[in-house]
């Protein structure tokens, strides 16, 4: 293929070679996002038996892992723009797998705190941000597919894992629950990073990974961080951080409460997480042809209406709606906003400008559970912090929108120069 896409450059003939990237992202973000962010629902009402915690508290755990994730991430991007991925993911990856063993082993809150710090370094060193780069560099007209199957492993890993820990978790503990989440890392993804994953094709290669990023198309960080697009999309970020962990995590406690088996809620959560694969390749394959923007926009808009389900699950119709329509929803932003950022600032300085937005996805990622749990303990109710989090979404759908293109803000700049 030849031509344009949004203003940056797109595939010619897409080498076979990059399809293996994908998949070895996949099984990245299958085993580490997948086991580390979204099968925290199952362990929540297990630790609360055994340590007798208060949601608030055990919500910060998922708080602390959020804090790691994010404030590492400017320094991951940075590091990114200058060494190759697969080290940094590989270090990652290392640094998950370690998090989860010393949390099987627990016997105290600061020591879980120390495990789930760790397990947040690993996620932000190994997951999405350098994920996010390498597929944005590797692919351009089919960037938006590529990203979507990329990140599929968020939620097909985190619905296999749930179901796998929480069977454990039944059978035999929590300590082994985290134990069979951190063997796979070890074994299976660490070695799959390091022979298949380059940050970049062999034909963009120059002197060395920081050349090849001067010589791409996009902003620099001082003229993106002035940009418009930077912080409407760091607004969005930050809505859908507050949102998406705040409910991911509290809704299996929730369904317990209003009298569902267990058993039955960690199923729920894991059809929930098998749409969110099947959701990022539609939002991916939207994004491809109506735009990041639109596709990143719908998606929050989705998510508002799942969580409006969620509000009256008592009743079994709402319960599949909120499943269903959140389900498709809720991982897409993961997918799609890097296509917005590489559409809105290029792919110059990728690396440091979504380290810099993760600064917003970490503080909503740690705002989100802390919200929910705290609002339950004062009011013995979920309700409240869900219509907050349909408000929050529906905001960022509007900042969203509100981005410019890469393109439009080139064509402005030479005539408002001239003027």
């Amino acid at each position: 293929m030849t031509g344009q896409h949004q203003g940056l450059p797109v595939d010619r003939d897409t080498p076979p070679r990059a399809w293996l990237v994908v998949a070895a992202l996949f099984i990245t973000l299958f085993f580490i996002f997948g086991s580390g962010y979204n099968t925290a629902g199952v362990f929540f009402t297990p630790l609360i038996r055994s340590f007798g915690w208060s949601r608030a508290r055990l919500s910060s755990l998922q708080t602390a892992l959020a804090l790691a994730a994010g404030v590492s991430a400017p320094f991951i991007g940075w590091i990114l723009d200058r060494v190759e991925a697969r080290l940094v993911i590989a270090a990652g990856a290392i640094c998950a797998a370690c998090g989860f063993t010393i949390a099987s082993m627990a016997h105290s809150y600061p020591v879980m705190v120390a495990a789930y710090l760790l397990l947040g370094l690993g996620i932000g060193a190994a997951t999405l941000l350098p994920c996010s780069m390498v597929i944005a560099n590797w692919f351009g007209a089919r960037r938006g597919i590529a990203m979507g199957l990329t990140m599929a492993g968020t939620s097909i890993g985190g619905m296999v894992m749930t179901l796998i820990s929480d069977r454990v978790i039944r059978l035999m503990g929590w300590r082994l629950g985290y134990l069979i989440l951190a063997a796979p890392v070890f074994v299976v993804v660490v070695p799959i990073v390091l022979i298949l994953v380059r940050t970049r094709p062999p034909d963009q290669k120059h002197s060395g990974v920081a050349d090849a990023a001067a010589r791409l198309p996009g902003m620099e960080t001082g003229a993106a961080l002035a940009s418009r697009s930077f912080w409407m999309l760091s607004i969005a970020t930050l809505c859908f951080a507050v949102a998406v962990s705040g409910t991911n995590l509290h809704c299996v406690p929730y369904l317990i409460g209003i009298g569902y088996a267990p058993g039955r809620a960690a199923f729920a959560l894991s059809v929930m997480l098998a749409l969110g694969g099947l959701g990022k390749l539609v939002m991916g394959w939207t994004a491809d042809r109506a735009g990041p923007r639109a596709a990143l926009s719908a998606a929050l808009l989705g998510m508002a209406a799942g969580i409006l389900f969620l509000i009256g699950a008592r009743r079994e119709l709402p319960l599949i709606g909120f499943v269903a329509v959140y389900g498709l929803t809720f991982g897409a932003p993961l997918a799609v906003l890097p296509l917005v950022m590489a559409e809105s600032m290029g792919l110059r300085r990728f690396g440091s400008l979504y380290g810099l937005i993760g600064f917003f996805h970490t503080a909503g990622a740690a705002l989100g559970p802390l919200i929910a749990g705290r609002i339950f303990d004062l009011r013995g109710s979920y309700l409240y912090a869900f219509e907050t989090f349909v408000a929050l979404l529906a905001a960022g759908s509007i900042a969203t929108i509100a981005c410019t293109p890469l393109r439009v803000q080139q064509s402005v700049q030479p005539a408002a120069a001239q003027a």
